[in-house]
């Protein structure tokens, strides 16, 4: 059994709970990172009382950056975030020496913790996984969070070996994408069963009641980015017990997350990205909605979806006098 990981460098893994929405990229229409759009948002997002924020995930389209976008996103979210919270950058690459580049250009850039897609397009096996996620640690001499999206990179870390990997000090965290609750629930259970502490954060926006009844500490849910305000009152009420306030909160996000999808479009992550950005822009969050090439830009009739169907419930679930149903 390898040895165990020793830091070289310290994280308070306290810090990784609450709400920590997966940042937009603001880009401009010639699909740079547009930084005063980028720095805005996160103004608001830290302004609304978010817990954390989460730089390069899926949502923050992270796929279309070389290493230079994604070091700069992460300098800009630091710089807007000013040590009010924690930053956490996502640094998966194909190859364990690219994953290790975006980490320390990420810790350079001043992120608090990063998280790490198993190496993705071959597929390894668990050995080759945890050789990784442990190089990864040696390398940049702090713990990482392992984030789990079987659903788009299917050779992912199997329970036993993130329990491995928590066990020897490579892992200071986990984030679940998947929204598969049973695998979230036995994840929960083997953790106790073997004694050990790891921060776990559920990804999916339509779970995030079930992940906090389940144990999770926190939630990265892309709607954190139109609704912060409304996510942070759910977790706050999770922390004082009230299921029945998490679960109300929860239903006005589901009717929101219905309504996301317009006429003619088919769901995913890059039309998320997309609509959500729209819809920033249509607030005076950010100056541009585009989307990296070749994703399609919305058509008139869904921009006037948009309009008249999602701005008011939005505007309707963020107000803080929202009625819960």
């Amino acid at each position: 059994m390898p040895v165990a990981f020793t830091p070289s460098k310290t994280t308070a893994s306290a810090d990784l709970s609450g709400v920590l929405p997966p940042v937009v990229l603001p880009m401009t229409p010639e699909g740079e990172v547009d930084s005063p759009s980028l720095q805005s948002h996160v103004s608001h997002l830290v302004s609304s009382g978010v817990h954390g924020l989460w730089a390069n995930g899926t949502t923050g389209e992270f796929y279309a950056l070389d290493g230079d976008g994604r070091a700069e996103v992460v300098r800009q979210c630091v710089k807007a975030a000013a040590g009010r919270v924690p930053v956490v950058a996502h640094v998966g690459d194909t190859t364990t020496s690219l994953t290790v580049r975006h980490a320390r250009e990420a810790l350079a850039a001043g992120a608090t913790f990063v998280s790490v897609l198993p190496p993705y397009f071959v597929s390894f096996g668990q050995e080759e996984l945890k050789r990784h996620f442990r190089e990864l640690a040696h390398a940049i001499g702090v713990p990482v969070l392992a984030y789990h999206l079987p659903q788009f990179i299917p050779a992912t870390l199997s329970i036993d070996s993130i329990v491995e990997l928590t066990v020897e000090g490579v892992l200071c965290g986990a984030k679940d994408s998947s929204s598969n609750m049973v695998w979230f629930r036995q994840l929960q259970r083997r953790l106790r069963a073997e004694g050990v502490s790891l921060p776990c954060l559920t990804g999916g926006s339509s779970v995030a009641d079930l992940g906090y009844l389940l144990g999770a500490v926190g939630s990265v849910s892309s709607t954190g980015n139109l609704t912060p305000a409304h996510l942070v009152r759910q977790y706050e009420a999770a922390q004082q017990g009230d299921w029945t306030r998490v679960l109300a909160l929860q239903e006005q996000s589901e009717e929101l997350i219905e309504l996301l999808t317009p006429p003619g479009a088919t769901p995913g992550p890059g039309l998320s990205a997309t609509v959500y950005k729209y819809l920033l822009a249509k607030q005076g969050r950010i100056d541009c909605e585009f989307s990296a090439a070749p994703l399609t830009q919305l058509s008139p009739e869904q921009c006037r979806y948009l309009d008249e169907q999602v701005l008011p419930v939005i505007a309707r679930v963020e107000s803080p006098a929202a009625e819960l149903v």
